[in-house]
């Protein structure tokens, strides 16, 4: 049996902050892994980051480029002061970077954060820039998490992340259903200069239904295409937020309406993946929102779903953290990253670009 020590740093679209987590891997001859959590951390952003990085898309090639390095030097210390934290040893370091652009219908996306800067802290390799291979591919570059979740969790659940977006997995089939955090925060930070988030959900809870709001949020026509598909910011900017701001200006019933929205999409997408009747674990921020989980137990109960309450807090928030560990072992090892029944590419690929320490004299797994 072999035995890594990989480090994954995942910020969402979110941009609620960034996740660490180191974990132990273990692997049999035929691939079959198991792994345990040896440290995590959540780090969140400062507002010149959000600031920078909410509007990088934006600006300037000049900006563009110094944000990339910035970044890549800013992720670099803070995963070099997390080994020093928790005293680690890592085998290798897996990054997903921050997601600027993800439009692969044009054949591109862009995770920023350097690779080669932010490796001149460590003292093994570094993995980043998981997805633009895949889209090379004819790919959508995402949903990456199922191939974590087929190896390292079990096989007959249902797996919904509740993020910037919703992402949903059944075997080898995922696709994002929906906009999440990243338009709850969105409203909340728009009407409230005092708070970032709606807290446990409350805010949703005390409005009402805008059915016209939600009909007309019904009808965009990422809702009605197959999957394989994915979700960006350029999206929501452009589609999702125009009708939200031609609707009710009480931002508690726009709340209301969008978790009600959010919960009958994820409801849809398990009809789409002939999952009925199957536990389903839930994860990423969204998970503590009382009110949205409360209106997904509602929604998906007609299909006879449960939703396994068993995982821990630390991998509630940190599973797609510790996905990306993953991925990171798995192309340092030259084996794929990616499933084409989920990405739509023309082939499983590693999908990753190797970075070696400054120092040299380093062999890859």
């Amino acid at each position: 049996m072999k035995q890594y020590q990989g480090i994954g740093l995942l910020s969402g679209t979110s941009m609620d902050g960034l996740d660490i987590v180191c974990c132990s891997f273990s692997e049999k001859e035929n691939e079959e892994y198991s792994f345990e959590i040896v440290a995590s951390q959540h780090l969140p952003f400062e507002e010149k980051w959000l600031a920078r990085l909410k509007y990088v898309m934006s600006q300037n090639a000049e900006t563009y480029a110094k944000t990339d390095v910035y970044f890549g030097h800013w992720l670099g210390q803070q995963v070099k002061a997390f080994i020093e934290k928790y005293k680690l040893t890592p085998d290798y370091v897996a990054s997903h970077g921050q997601t600027i652009f993800h439009q692969p219908h044009k054949s591109f996306t862009a995770q920023i954060g350097d690779g080669e800067s932010m490796v001149s802290y460590l003292n093994c390799p570094l993995v980043s820039n998981f997805r633009n291979k895949d889209v090379a591919l004819k790919g959508q570059g995402a949903p990456l998490v199922a191939l974590g979740e087929k190896y390292l969790f079990p096989s007959d659940h249902i797996y919904l992340n509740l993020g910037g977006f919703s992402n949903i997995t059944f075997g080898e089939r995922a696709f994002d259903v929906s906009p999440c955090n990243i338009v709850l925060n969105y409203i909340v930070k728009e009407f409230l200069e005092d708070q970032d988030f709606d807290d446990g959900g409350k805010l949703a809870a005390s409005g009402s239904l805008d059915a016209e709001l939600l009909a007309a949020l019904n009808e965009l026509p990422y809702y009605h295409q197959k999957f394989p598909k994915t979700l960006g910011w350029e999206w929501v900017r452009d589609e999702f937020l125009p009708i939200l701001a031609d609707k009710s200006p009480e931002f508690t019933k726009t709340l209301h309406t969008l978790v009600v929205h959010i919960a009958q999409h994820i409801a849809q997408a398990v009809v789409e993946l002939e999952a009925h009747n199957k536990p389903m674990f839930i994860t990423g921020g969204g998970r503590h929102n009382t009110f949205l989980l409360e209106k997904i137990t509602e929604a998906v109960a007609p299909y006879r779903v449960s939703i396994d309450r068993s995982l821990s807090d630390e991998m509630v928030d940190f599973k797609e953290a510790i996905i990306f560990a993953f991925l990171g072992l798995r192309v340092l090892t030259g084996k794929a990253t990616t499933l084409p029944s989920t990405t739509g590419a023309s082939m499983a690929a590693p999908c990753g670009s190797i970075h070696l320490p400054a120092h040299g004299g380093y062999a890859i797994l």
